[in-house]
């Protein structure tokens, strides 16, 4: 009976181990989803960002604000 507990137990904490790392490897999927769903939104602020840049430029509005020149004072 004291080697049916043992052997029982021993199962129990195998299976603890298995869902512990099933939920490690779902949490790390979820984690690269989301990785992935903010670089595809990064992306498409900069496209956004480029196409207000070019009309502006076609508009003549486009003061290349790049970097402040200033004169000495």
């Amino acid at each position: 009976m004291a080697e049916t507990n043992v052997t029982g137990g021993a199962r129990r904490e195998l299976t603890k181990y298995r869902v512990t790392f099933a939920a490690a490897v779902i949490g790390l999927a979820g984690a690269g989803w989301m990785f992935q769903a903010a670089y595809e939104q990064h992306i498409k602020v900069l496209q956004i960002g480029d196409d207000t840049g070019q009309r502006l430029q076609m508009r003549g509005l486009n003061h290349d604000q790049e970097g402040a020149e200033h004169g000495q004072r």
